[in-house]
């Protein structure tokens, strides 16, 4: 490489772990009067509640049409899309299938005919199933709908049933292609205009940024979930590692390990230390957000952890521990100083 190139950005990955207390995140199909959350076996028989990655997108989507920001003049920094039935009952949800125009359709993807063909786009966010870390161990919500007030009837009593719940702490990977963000191919663009399907298109640097940048913000306030009105959930991360990388490799998806005792968790140090240390030269940027208390060790502690993994790259991507919030801004920060 010549003196003072700047290698390009490939991607960002971000490792979360949430802690849910007592919830149904996900629901599974509802057998009888029950509720049930969605559920994996592992070879050893234990059965493990997750988030699927389809359910994660549909709550980021949610949270990024709320916490749109706008100026003085009321302009969004964003748009996403429309939202329409397909022609089928039964068809999923169709968007305009306009990166050019929306950061859904841009970051999300879709499918959609349009005269001549179909055009699609395939996802540059890659997101993993949020896996719960500790086992299902039965345990149910009971409700009731009383009807007492509408009958005035005490003998007429209520429908009774049950909810699955856990409490857990939740591990997803998401990987962003930035080198995809804001470039499509005349293929991926549902403009029935575009005739040639094989030119490319790139927006400005700004936007591009613009639309990191969103996602990114969105996590400080990601929300979501089934039964929020009495089973209320946070999914912003209790602990966030973000890394900017020249090569498309999700780090963090089976790093992340926490352990109990005493009710508190411990980080498990050895998977996420060697993995730093495997890709070290590939790593340009590391910020970690750790909310107090949650593991037990210091923000210090972890930054000493994260270094002596890094070794003599750590010169080079002075990486950071901060609050959750504090780090979600610092990753904002980084990508307005990335090349991508």
């Amino acid at each position: 490489m010549a003196e003072g190139t700047v290698t390009k950005s490939k991607a960002i990955v971000l490792g979360m772990l949430f802690k849910v207390d007592v919830a149904n995140p996900n629901a599974g199909w509802t057998e009888e009067t029950v509720t049930a959350l969605k559920k994996i076996e592992t070879p050893d028989n234990q059965r493990y509640p997750y988030i699927s990655g389809q359910a994660l997108r549909r709550y980021l989507r949610d949270t990024l049409a709320e916490v749109v920001e706008y100026d003085e003049k009321g302009q969004a920094a964003y748009l996403l899309s429309p939202e329409e039935p397909g022609s089928d009952p039964k068809s999923p949800i169709l968007t305009a299938g306009r990166p050019d125009q929306y950061l859904d359709d841009d970051l999300f993807g879709f499918m959609r005919a349009v005269k001549g063909g179909t055009r699609r786009r395939q996802s540059p966010l890659r997101v993993s199933a949020a896996f719960g870390l500790f086992p299902y161990t039965g345990d149910r919500d009971l409700g009731t709908r009383s009807a007492l007030r509408a009958t005035n009837n005490p003998e007429a009593g209520g429908a009774i049933f049950e909810t699955e719940v856990t409490n857990n702490v939740f591990r997803t990977t998401w990987l962003l292609e930035l080198d995809r963000v804001g470039f499509w191919h005349g293929y991926e663009n549902a403009d029935p205009s575009v005739s040639d399907l094989a030119q490319t298109k790139i927006l400005e640097m700004e936007e591009r940024r613009k639309r990191v940048k969103a996602l990114l913000r969105a996590i400080k306030y990601f929300s979501g979930g089934a039964r929020q009105t009495r089973l209320l959930v946070e999914l912003v991360p209790q602990l966030v590692v973000y890394g900017r990388l020249t090569k498309k490799v999700p780090l963090f998806l089976n790093t992340l390990e926490v352990a109990t005792k005493d009710r508190q968790c411990n980080l498990v140090e050895g998977p996420l230390t060697e993995v730093i240390k495997d890709y070290a030269g590939d790593i340009q940027s590391l910020i970690v957000g750790l909310r107090d208390s949650f593991i037990d060790m210091t923000r210090q502690g972890l930054l000493g952890l994260i270094q002596g993994a890094l070794g003599d790259q750590g010169a080079i991507v002075k990486p950071q521990v901060l609050t959750v919030g504090e780090a979600i801004d610092a990753m904002i920060e980084d990508i307005d100083a990335a090349e991508f």
